[in-house]
C-alpha cells in the first residue's frame, strides 16, 4: 500500500461527519429532505463512537411518570442544572424536540422499557423534578445506535452512502465557505476528497485529551478542532464535566464507570479512607445526591487532601441500598464490570473520570456554527448544557440537533465546488510531513493527557492554569516536530499524530478559557475563586482562531424564557 498515493473523489449535497446518534439521525432526516448524502465513520459503523456506551436513561418529559412533567420543565431543569449558563434558545429548541425523538426512535425500531399498561418506564436522576429518564435495560445508547443504524440500512427510500473507516483530516473552505472535507482511508492508503453543499460536524468529545476517561479512544476531538481551523466559533471550552465514581483499583478497570447516577437517589455510599461519610459533612440533608460536578469535586478534595484510599480513591459502597437485590436485577449493567472482571466485592475505590465535553463548537437553533456550509450536532457543540449537564440529557441532545441540522443543510444547499488540485497537495504534504524519526507521538500525547488531568481537571487554580498554558505552549512546539515511524502499514501512527495535533491545539484553548474565568460555576470549579461570580460571569467565552493563538472574548447569557421564580434561583448558584 502506498500511503496517500491515490486520491478518491466524491460527490454529495450533505457530507455527515460522525456516525454516533447525533450523525446517524442528521444523515436520516437530510435524506427525508431529498438530499444525497455521505455519512463518513472514523471506525467501524454502527460499532465505534460513544453512544454505544451510554448506559442509562434518554430523559424526555413525556410525563408518565409524573403528569406535571412538561418540556417547560424539562427546559428549566436543564438551565438550573447548567448553572443559567446555558444558551436559552439552544436549551429550549432540545427540551421541545426531545419527546418526538422518542417517538423517531420507537418508528426506527428502538424497544423503551415499558409498565404493563403501555406506559414509558421513566427512571430519576440527581437534578430531575420528576422522574423522566427513559431507558432500555442499561443498554439504551446501544440499542439506540443499533435502531439508527438499522433505519440507515433498511430504507431504499434513502440515498445515504456510508463510509466506513475514513478518517476526515481537514474541512475546505473557499470564499468563506465551507466546500467539503479531505481524509484518509485506512484500509486502501488513499486520500479521498468529499465535495459538498453543506458539511454536518457530529464527531463527539475530547474526552482522551484526558489520562482518566471513561470515552472511547476515539474521542479525540478533531472534529472540534477542524471546525476550529475553518474559522468557526467555539464556545463554553472551559467546561467539561467529569463523573464521579469510576474504578480506580485494579488498574485494569481504571476509568470505567462503576455505577450509576440513580443509585445516588437509592443511598449509595463513599466513605474516605478513614471510614468518614464525607458528603454527611458537606450537604447533610441531600448527603451523595447532589449534581456529578459537586460529588466529582468533594471526592476530588478528599484524596488531594490525603484522605483517599491506597490507589488514590475513595471508597464507594452500595451494601446499605433498600431492596438492594432487586434493584442489582433490574440494573444488571451497573455490574457488568463486577461479573466480568471477577470483582467480588460490593465496596470499590473510586475517583472521578472524564465524562462529557460541555463546551465546543458555537451553533444556532439550525444546528449552523459561525462558517457557512458548516453545521455541527451533538458533543462536538456547546451552549445546550451550559456548566453542567444533567444526566440523561445526552442522547436527545444528540437526537434533536442531528435531526434539525440534517433538515436545514438539506433545505438550504450551498453551491457545489469543486475541491482544487491545490487542496489536496496542501493536505497530502501535512499529512506525509508526520512520518519520519523525531519526536515520538506518545511521548507528546502522554504528557499533554496527564498535565491536562492534573491541571485543567477537576480542581482548578491560577497557579495550576498558568503552568499549564506554559506546559501546553511547550508541547506546541514538541507538537511540530512530532513524527510516527515509517512502518509496513503506517496509517495508525498517522492518525495518532494527527489526533495529538488536534487535542495540543483545543488544550490552549480550553486553558485560556479557564484563566479568563475568574469565578467557580458547575463544572468550571478554581480555589482561587472559589464562589459563582453572577455579576460579572453570567457570561459566555467565545474562542476564535488567530495565527497567534486563540482570541476570547464574553458574550452575556439572557435568560429570556425562565420564569421569574426560577431566575430567582440564579442568586443561590453559588451554592450548586
Amino acid at each position: 500500500m502506498t500511503m496517500l498515493g491515490d486520491t478518491q473523489r466524491r460527490v454529495c449535497d450533505v457530507l455527515v461527519i460522525g456516525s454516533g446518534a447525533a450523525g446517524c439521525r442528521a444523515a436520516i432526516e437530510a435524506a427525508e429532505y431529498g438530499a444525497r448524502v455521505i455519512l463518513t465513520s472514523k471506525g467501524v459503523f454502527g460499532k465505534s463512537g460513544t453512544t454505544n456506551l451510554a448506559c442509562v436513561v434518554y430523559d424526555a418529559a413525556v410525563g408518565h411518570a409524573d403528569p406535571r412533567d412538561s418540556p417547560r420543565v424539562q427546559f428549566e431543569d436543564t438551565v438550573i442544572y447548567g448553572r443559567f449558563l446555558n444558551n436559552q434558545d439552544l436549551a429550549k429548541r432540545f427540551a421541545d424536540e426531545a419527546i418526538k425523538s422518542v417517538y423517531d426512535l420507537e418508528r426506527y425500531g428502538m424497544e423503551w422499557w415499558k409498565t404493563e399498561d403501555g406506559r414509558f418506564l421513566q427512571l430519576t436522576s440527581p437534578g430531575l423534578r420528576y422522574p423522566r429518564g427513559l431507558h432500555n435495560n442499561e443498554e439504551t445508547g446501544k440499542k439506540m445506535q443499533q435502531a439508527l443504524v438499522r433505519e440507515i440500512r433498511r430504507s431504499t427510500r434513502r440515498t445515504i452512502e456510508v463510509s466506513e473507516d475514513l478518517f476526515i483530516t481537514d474541512l475546505v473552505r473557499a470564499d468563506g465557505r465551507v466546500i467539503g472535507a479531505i481524509g484518509i482511508d485506512y484500509k486502501s492508503g488513499a486520500l479521498v476528497a468529499i465535495e459538498a453543499r453543506n458539511v454536518i460536524l457530529a464527531t463527539g468529545g475530547l474526552g482522551m485529551m484526558y489520562s482518566v476517561t471513561d470515552m472511547e479512544a476515539g474521542a479525540t476531538g478533531e472534529g472540534i478542532a477542524m471546525a476550529y481551523r475553518a474559522g468557526a466559533e467555539l464556545i463554553d471550552m472551559e467546561m467539561h464535566q467529569f463523573f464521579p465514581t469510576a474504578f480506580v483499583h485494579p488498574e485494569s478497570l481504571r476509568g470505567i464507570i462503576v455505577t450509576s447516577s440513580a443509585l445516588w437517589v437509592l443511598g449509595l455510599k463513599l466513605y474516605n479512607a478513614a471510614g468518614e461519610r464525607f458528603m454527611e459533612k458537606y450537604y447533610p440533608e441531600e448527603q451523595e445526591n447532589v449534581p456529578r460536578d459537586i460529588l466529582s469535586r468533594h471526592i476530588f478534595l478528599e484524596i488531594a487532601e490525603g484522605r483517599g484510599t491506597e490507589h488514590g480513591g475513595v471508597w464507594i459502597d452500595t451494601r446499605d441500598i433498600p431492596n438492594f437485590d432487586a434493584i442489582r436485577k433490574e440494573r444488571p449493567r451497573t455490574y457488568l464490570w463486577k461479573d466480568r472482571f471477577g470483582v467480588k466485592t460490593d465496596r470499590f475505590e473510586v475517583a472521578p473520570t472524564y465524562h462529557y465535553t460541555l463546551g465546543g463548537i458555537r451553533i444556532d437553533v439550525d444546528g449552523r456554527t459561525t462558517v457557512a456550509g458548516l453545521y455541527a450536532a451533538g458533543e462536538c457543540t456547546g451552549g445546550v448544557h451550559g456548566a453542567n449537564r444533567l444526566a440523561g440529557n445526552a442522547l436527545p441532545d444528540c437526537m434533536a440537533f442531528g435531526r434539525v441540522a440534517g433538515r436545514h443543510a438539506a433545505l438550504h444547499p450551498g453551491p457545489q465546488v469543486p475541491i482544487d488540485d491545490q487542496e489536496l497537495a496542501r493536505a497530502r504534504q501535512r499529512i506525509l510531513a508526520l512520518v519520519g524519526d523525531a519526536v515520538p507521538v506518545v511521548r507528546v500525547n502522554r504528557r499533554l493527557r496527564e498535565l491536562m488531568y492534573r491541571h485543567v481537571g477537576i480542581i482548578r487554580s491560577g497557579e495550576g492554569l498558568a503552568a499549564a498554558r506554559e506546559a501546553i505552549r511547550a508541547l506546541r512546539h514538541q507538537a511540530a516536530e512530532m513524527r510516527t515511524p515509517p512502518a509496513a502499514s503506517p496509517t495508525f501512527g498517522l492518525l495518532r499524530a494527527l489526533e495529538t495535533e488536534a487535542m495540543v491545539e483545543l488544550a490552549e484553548v480550553i486553558v485560556e478559557s479557564a484563566l479568563l474565568r475568574t469565578e467557580s460555576r458547575g463544572a468550571h470549579y478554581r480555589t482561587d475563586y472559589p464562589a459563582a461570580d453572577n455579576a460579572n460571569w453570567l457570561r459566555n467565552i467565545v474562542a476564535r482562531r488567530t495565527p497567534e493563538g486563540p482570541s476570547l472574548t464574553t458574550v452575556p447569557v439572557d435568560l429570556k424564557y425562565l420564569r421569574p421564580e426560577v431566575v430567582a434561583i440564579e442568586a443561590q448558584s453559588a451554592r450548586l
